[in-house]
């Protein structure tokens, strides 16, 4: 999945064409609002992108108006308890109807809670896949962001062998130079940022120089 970063629409068929395998668009981290999400679901999928919405929160409403307006796949953050995916699970019955077999729920993992009730979260019925959250993982557990202390990557570990041993899909952002770890704790959905993909690029097309040095 790849992160469009804003009300960025023209970069669809981009994504589209270069092998992306769905648009995340990104409601809680970005300015992106609910008129600006329908926008990209549309340009999306008519490019032949499944959409991917991350919601601004976990409340029922905001996640039925996504739906309504055609996400094929919500993400769902500050998920703590077991409960509350059965909530999102249930909602997408109750929004879609015969519908909601053509949608995707994937659970965000990002707190120390999620964390301590993964196997129960883990085994709801109705769930397609998690996402796991290094950086607020990391601000949960070491009071900072930055997803390569020990502490993290501990958790990190035994979150994905949790979940890998029950046969479920997950994964978390991953760079390229991250692949190697990616695969090897079974992870099979991947994130990354349009910003990653710009500086990959920029890096090849300027491969002496640091980005920002120019003046």
């Amino acid at each position: 999945m790849v992160n469009v970063g804003g009300r960025n629409p023209d970069l669809m068929p981009l994504l589209a064409r270069h092998g992306a395998d769905a648009a995340f668009i990104d409601c809680e981290r970005t300015g992106i609002g609910l008129d600006a999400a329908a926008e990209l679901i549309v340009a999306a999928r008519a490019c032949g992108l499944p959409a991917a919405v991350r919601s601004h929160s976990r409340a029922g409403p905001e996640l039925i108006r996504l739906l309504d307006r055609g996400a094929d796949a919500l993400v769902v953050p500050h998920i703590e308890t077991a409960a509350q995916v059965e909530e999102a699970a249930e909602l997408v019955r109750y929004a879609c109807g015969e519908d909601a077999i053509r949608k995707s729920l994937v659970i965000q993992i990002e707190t120390r809670s999620s964390l301590e009730s993964l196997h129960a979260i883990a085994t709801v019925p109705g769930v397609d896949a998690f996402l796991i959250g290094p950086n607020d993982i990391a601000y949960e557990l070491a009071g900072r962001r930055g997803r390569h202390t020990p502490q993290t990557l501990a958790a990190i570990d035994e979150a994905c062998a949790t979940l890998h041993g029950l046969g479920r899909s997950f994964g978390y952002p991953a760079t390229t130079e991250e692949l190697p770890l990616f695969q090897r704790r079974g992870a099979n959905l991947r994130y990354v940022s349009v910003d990653w993909l710009i500086e990959a690029g920029m890096r090849a097309c300027v491969p002496h120089e640091p980005i920002g040095a120019r003046p």
